[in-house]
């Protein structure tokens, strides 16, 4: 069996004195976090990011029309609405395509589906309901603003197929399959100007479910840059606009966010279903699962008109009111607007002529709660609504003429953080909690190791030589005795 004699002991005092050094320099937590910056393949940090955990959920809300023949006959001059949900999906997300790029940047595909949970629901989509035609409607708000021989066609389009304004549908073609006969003939007509047949709510939402994003990471960009995202399909800014480009501002995909927050700052997110990169501001410290983080909010301001006009992206023409967004730059051009649900915090002219809308701030706000020193979300909810524009109407029926200058919600969505999985938890806690309140004792156990062994190694070249001689001749004499 190997001995450590005296000798022996001095690398060992050498190594312990190094790693004490070391530890007090390069803190053990400093090392995890650095290993997460880069995104080393391979380690945890980057396992849990490329096989993204199932935690998301969206629930969906929708409205039931109680009024529709009194509204289009005259008899009321609003739209009574009846909210019905939630609808849970899951949203699903995967990370292919990952490539390392040389100037400290990932480039990635992300790809977002729902999922339908039927143990999670009690509304039956099979269920009818009494819901705006969304093929009708949005096609006639889209050639609103057309020369009179266009709307003259979409005219002669409606009477030729009866379309209504208001149908009896099921919840499940509301949301996936709402078609029209008329849409399908428009676009045969003129394919370029009708983008799409399928204008379900959910369907319209997640036409485009893929994106090549490219991120920062390394210390080249440090904590502060962290996954900020530098382009995505190739744009330096939110996607598919063209008047004018909503720019990146350390702007995050929602799955990861800079590290070491600070404490009063704010953060921003591109959410691509919102078709905006919207910020959330620091309101309080939180705590979760037994870690530290920072609640953050979307604030009351999000969906107004900012100066000046032409660098108000989501303004609209003519320029919406404050409480919408205009994000038919992501909706094939169809006049659709986003809004908190309910038009929650929006000017009166919104909702003026709808009735049964009931706004509550604790139920219809967003937030996010982020551990401060991974920014990984631990729990928050992102949650708005989807509205159709209607301009003026003239030149069409008088049924439709009645939705000039209305704002309809057709349905509004929450995205939930539902905790986190046990093994993404796991090392969430030992990164924040143990290795970081365990390393001064780290220190002093690998201080006194080293002082330990070069003691004994200090004694070991002090003891007389023939002391030493004798010793070892009286453990031979010992050995041979015992054999």
């Amino acid at each position: 069996m190997f001995k450590f004699h005296g000798i022996h002991r001095l690398p060992l005092s050498i190594v312990f004195f190094g790693l004490f050094i070391s530890s007090l320099v390069y803190l053990p937590s400093d090392f995890l976090f650095d290993m997460r910056l880069r995104m080393i393949p391979g380690t945890p940090p980057y396992s849990f990011w490329a096989d993204s955990p199932d935690n998301i959920i969206a629930k969906v809300y929708i409205f039931n029309i109680t009024n529709s023949e009194r509204f289009l006959d005259g008899r009321d001059d609003y739209i009574q609405l009846q909210e019905i949900g939630p609808i849970t999906y899951r949203e699903k997300f995967t990370h292919s395509n990952i490539v390392f790029n040389e100037n400290s940047t990932l480039t990635y595909t992300i790809t977002r589906n729902l999922i339908y949970l039927p143990e999670r629901n009690t509304v039956d989509l099979n269920e009818t309901i009494v819901a705006p035609n969304l093929a009708m409607l949005v096609m006639a708000s889209y050639f609103s603003e057309s020369s009179f021989f266009v709307k003259t066609g979409v005219n002669f389009l409606l009477r030729q197929y009866e379309s209504k304004p208001f149908v009896n549908m099921t919840i499940y073609n509301y949301l996936h399959n709402a078609t029209d006969p008329v849409l399908k003939a428009a676009r045969a007509l003129a394919s370029g100007l009708v983008p799409s047949t399928n204008v379900g709510v959910l369907s319209q939402m997640y036409m485009k479910n893929e994106y090549n994003i490219t991120v920062s990471i390394g210390t080249k960009y440090g904590n502060d840059e962290f996954f900020a995202i530098q382009n995505i399909d190739g744009i330096e800014s939110v996607p598919t606009f063209k008047r004018c480009k909503p720019k990146f501002n350390r702007t995050s995909e929602t799955t990861l966010f800079p590290q070491f927050l600070k404490k009063g700052g704010k953060i921003n997110a591109w959410k691509a279903v919102l078709c905006m990169a919207v910020d959330a501001v620091y309101v309080s410290e939180a705590s979760r699962y037994g870690m530290s983080g920072y609640k953050y909010e979307i604030p009351p301001s999000t969906f107004n008109r900012t100066k000046p006009d032409y660098e108000d992206c989501y303004r609209g023409n003519p320029v919406l009111p404050n409480g919408l967004a205009d994000v038919s730059s992501c909706y094939s051009n169809y006049p659709f607007a986003a809004s908190f649900p309910h038009f929650m915090v929006a000017e009166p002219i919104v909702f003026n002529k709808l009735k049964g809308l009931r706004p509550e701030e604790e139920k219809h706000k967003s937030f996010l709660l982020l551990e401060k020193m991974s920014g990984i979300p631990m729990g928050g909810r992102a949650i708005f609504q989807i509205n159709a524009i209607f301009k003026d109407m003239s030149g069409f029926s008088p049924e439709l003429k009645r939705f000039s200058n209305m704002y309809l919600p057709f349905a509004y969505v929450g995205y939930e953080v539902e905790g986190l999985p046990w093994h993404i938890y796991s090392f969430l806690y030992i990164m924040t909690q143990i290795v970081p309140n365990t390393q001064f004792f780290m220190s002093l156990i690998f201080m006194a190791l080293g002082i330990y062994f070069l003691y004994v190694f200090y004694k070991s070249i002090r003891k007389p030589k023939a002391l030493k001689t004798v010793c070892e001749i009286k453990d031979e004499n010992e050995k041979f005795i015992k054999i």
